[in-house]
């Protein structure tokens, strides 16, 4: 996969300059952004990695294992996502980074940005159960829970899939690129930001939770994160 600037590169940006777009050439810039965001996922991998192995020590088990391997595998996803449907890479020589729909729906909503904000609405909720109502989280209520998630994600990919082409995403061929119906991105954004501020609403009840137990300072430092 080329990042070099070529002469198929130079026509690429003058077509999609011509039709009204601007388009950055795939340059080794793209290349470095992905080796900066690849090696701080190895780096977390080995983090991960270090808190399965102790995952009995309590300070690492109170941060729920599970979790994070779900949050991690959800992140890698997101971005392998943004790298295929983000203008990063050439997507031509390959059938499976022509299909927008796997890459984008699939890869970088659903079980991106999708799961990650629904996994951490969860948590914020599980905390919110378990210390302001004074109740477990598990049984019943922890099913419904799960359930709710996985199957309101499964349904948005779904419809996502079955609506025409031209209403979500689709493979513009003369750009080389995924291109997104705009009335189809605000309604992601709907959604997304509808589960951050229902995890905003769980994490102001839960400011009187003792310090020892106290989460808020590490989500609101995932918000900053995710909205950088």
């Amino acid at each position: 996969m080329s990042f070099a600037f070529t002469p198929e590169e130079q026509s690429r940006v003058e077509v999609a300059a011509f039709l009204g777009i601007h388009l950055d050439p795939i340059s080794y810039v793209d290349l470095s952004t992905i080796i900066v965001l690849g090696t701080m996922y190895f780096f977390e991998f080995i983090a991960l990695c270090y808190q399965l192995r102790n995952r009995d020590y309590l300070p690492l088990r109170v941060k729920n294992v599970p979790v994070m391997c779900s949050l991690y595998v959800g992140g890698v996803s997101w971005l392998l996502g943004d790298i295929f449907t983000g203008g990063l890479v050439h997507l031509g020589q390959s059938p499976v980074l022509r299909n927008c729909k796997f890459t984008a729906i699939w890869l970088r909503i659903c079980i991106g940005a999708y799961y990650v904000t629904s996994l951490f609405a969860l948590r914020c909720y599980s905390l919110y159960y378990v210390f302001c109502k004074g109740k477990a989280f598990r049984g019943r209520v922890m099913l419904i829970s799960l359930g709710v998630a996985g199957l309101s994600i499964v349904a948005f990919g779904g419809v996502s899939m079955v609506l025409p082409t031209r209403m979500t995403v689709w493979y513009e061929e003369i750009l080389d690129m995924c291109n997104y119906n705009h009335t189809y991105v605000l309604c992601v954004l709907l959604v997304i930001w509808a589960i951050w501020a229902y995890t905003a609403v769980m994490t102001w009840k839960m400011r009187k939770i003792p310090f020892c137990f106290n989460e808020r300072v590490e989500i609101f430092t995932s918000f900053g994160i995710l909205l950088v």
